[in-house]
């Protein structure tokens, strides 16, 4: 399966690219708290999906996209489509608000590329 991830987390192929890319940096360095369910669960033919909207609660504990831990617990919404070939999930697309998720921890990530040094 090649799972494709929002800005900053990026696209990996098969298990272990999934586990490395996205699964591994979640547990390092999220807390999970809550899952809230599904919005909306969608199919027709060979595509499929479901709507968050919060998805998940989390914490950050520390490192997930080099941004330090805090005591906030931020929401995730999330869009997550897939497409299968027969009985298998051949392609998987995540969409994450994460301009939302950080500002819930009082990041401002646009705020902070105005910051950076252009060349």
């Amino acid at each position: 399966m090649c799972w494709f991830g929002p800005g900053g987390i990026g696209a990996s192929a098969f298990f272990k690219g999934y586990h490395r890319g996205h699964t591994n940096p979640f547990e390092v360095g999220l807390e999970f708290i809550r899952h809230h369910g599904h919005v909306t669960r969608i199919a027709e033919g060979n595509f499929g999906g479901f709507f968050g909207w919060p998805s998940m609660t989390m914490r950050p504990t520390g490192g997930f996209m080099g941004m330090p831990a805090n005591d906030r617990p931020s929401d995730m919404r999330i869009v997550d489509l897939y497409r299968r070939e027969g009985d298998l999930l051949a392609e998987n697309w995540i969409f994450i608000d994460l301009l939302h998720f950080f500002a819930m921890q009082g990041i401002d990530i646009l705020e902070r590329l105005r910051e950076v040094p252009r060349t």
